[in-house]
């Protein structure tokens, strides 16, 4: 009967110091300053992390772009957009009201010489040109201008559907996993001692 009290004693002491040791590790108050210390950061790398994570709303982002042009890039992040986004419509409706103010001019000189009042005529420059070549240009300015009008509105409309992208996968991580990263190692000092590394100088990229 003793013989089998000592094998469970001996057998079943490992566990209670085990237990032992998590209860002491659970009281934070008794950790030691290395422990309390990789305690603490590790609390603090969960934190960071769940703010990382906060909810980041495709809605608002194309809300603000619809609102603003620009600023749904400017809620995800992508302030580098921005001139791209105003670059591109200041050109677009520059071109178009170039283009429309143009055709105004070919459109009243085409009145002045198609009228029956001999009192009304157009400029010189236009009073010598065939009727046809002014309306063919005419024409032509119309559908630059229009051409314009739409690069505006398709502008517009990049600009809105890459804000809602963005937002999409603004919470994405595109990195690999770490056990997928490869790595290489160049040794610019070492030193072996019967062939196993003692020490030495590693660079890692």
């Amino acid at each position: 009967m003793n013989n089998w009290a000592l094998f469970l004693l001996l057998i079943l002491s490992p566990v209670f110091a085990k237990t032992q040791e998590l209860n002491q590790y659970n009281d934070f108050s008794i950790l030691s300053p290395i422990k309390r210390a990789q305690f603490s950061l590790s609390n603090s790398v969960i934190d960071s992390t769940s703010l990382n994570d906060k909810p980041h709303s495709p809605k608002k982002a194309t809300l603000y772009s619809a609102l603003l042009p620009g600023l749904g890039q400017a809620y995800n992040n992508k302030y580098w957009k921005i001139p791209l986004i105003y670059a591109g419509l200041g050109a677009t409706f520059y071109f178009a009201k170039v283009n429309r103010e143009s055709m105004h001019v070919y459109q009243n000189a085409l009145k002045l010489l198609l009228d029956t009042n001999s009192n009304t005529n157009p400029l010189a420059y236009y009073k010598n040109q065939p009727i046809t070549q002014l309306r063919a240009t005419r024409n032509q300015l119309r559908t630059n201008r229009d051409y314009s009008i739409i690069g505006f509105a398709g502008i517009y409309l990049i600009n809105i559907v890459d804000a809602a992208i963005d937002a999409h996968f603004f919470n994405f991580n595109i990195d690999k996993p770490l056990a997928m990263q490869k790595t290489r190692h160049i040794y610019l000092v070492s030193r072996r001692v019967q062939n196993v590394p003692a020490f030495g100088l590693a660079y890692r990229f």
